[in-house]
C-alpha cells in the first residue's frame, strides 16, 4: 500500500489534553480543539463539577432542525462521555465510564439517557433517564441546552475521594460534520476508547 493513500492524522492525536477546573457550581468554558481538527465550529460547551454532580451548558450557533433517537447523528444531539476515576491508559470501556445521549427536544419521552456499553466483566445499573435533567432554549440563530447529571447517576463520582476524571463529547448537527472534543471521531471511535478522552483535574 502506498502511504500517500492513508488519511492524514491530526497532530492533536499525538498529545494528551488536560483541563483544570475549580470545584463548584460556576460553569467554565472548554477550549475547543476544532481548529486543530479541521472542523467548522458551531458549538461551545461550559462545564462545572460539584459534589452534587456535573452541570453542562451547550450552546449551538445553528438553528435547530430535528432530534432523532436512537440515531442521534441524524439530527441535533449531544453525546457526553465521562470516566469518573480518570483511569490512565484505559484501552476499553470499564465500570467507571459513562456514555450519555442528550436531545434538544424530547423524542418518545427521552431528553437524556445513558447508553454505556460495557465489556462482559463490567456490569452496573445504567442511570435512570428520569434523573437526567435537560432544559432547552431556542432562538432563530441557535439554541442552548442546560444539562445536569446528578452524582448518584455517576458510578465512582466522589470529589472528596478522587479529583481526576476524563471527559469527551460529540455535538451532532444532522447534515453538518460533528464537533468533537478532544479528538476527532472520524479516525477513532471515541465511545470505545477512553484513553483518547481529555484528562480533567478538579481543584478546591
Amino acid at each position: 500500500m502506498d502511504l500517500r493513500e492513508l488519511s492524514p492524522i491530526c497532530p492533536l492525536h499525538f498529545f494528551d489534553v488536560t483541563l483544570t477546573f475549580k470545584k463548584g457550581k460556576k460553569l467554565a468554558l472548554i477550549d475547543s480543539k476544532g481548529e486543530f481538527l479541521g472542523e467548522e465550529s458551531f458549538s461551545e460547551l461550559l462545564v462545572s463539577f460539584s459534589e452534587e454532580g456535573v452541570s453542562l451548558q451547550l450552546k449551538v450557533s445553528k438553528p435547530f432542525e430535528k432530534a432523532v433517537f436512537k440515531e442521534i447523528e441524524k439530527g441535533d444531539g449531544f453525546e457526553f462521555f465521562i470516566d469518573t476515576r480518570g483511569v490512565k491508559e484505559a484501552l476499553i470501556i470499564h465500570k467507571y465510564c459513562h456514555h450519555f445521549l442528550f436531545l434538544p427536544k424530547e423524542v418518545d419521552g427521552i431528553w437524556g439517557v445513558e447508553v454505556t456499553k460495557f465489556r462482559q466483566g463490567d456490569k452496573r445499573e445504567l442511570a435512570r433517564k428520569e434523573s437526567l435533567k435537560v432544559e432547552s432554549l431556542f432562538s432563530k440563530s441557535g439554541y442552548k441546552m442546560d444539562i445536569f447529571i446528578p452524582a448518584d447517576s455517576l458510578f465512582g463520582y466522589d470529589l472528596s475521594d478522587s479529583t481526576s476524571l476524563k471527559i469527551a463529547y460529540i455535538v451532532h448537527r444532522g447534515s453538518l460534520r460533528p464537533n468533537y472534543f478532544p479528538k476527532s471521531g472520524e479516525e477513532f471511535t471515541i465511545s470505545s476508547h477512553p484513553s483518547l478522552w481529555a484528562n480533567v483535574l478538579i481543584e478546591n
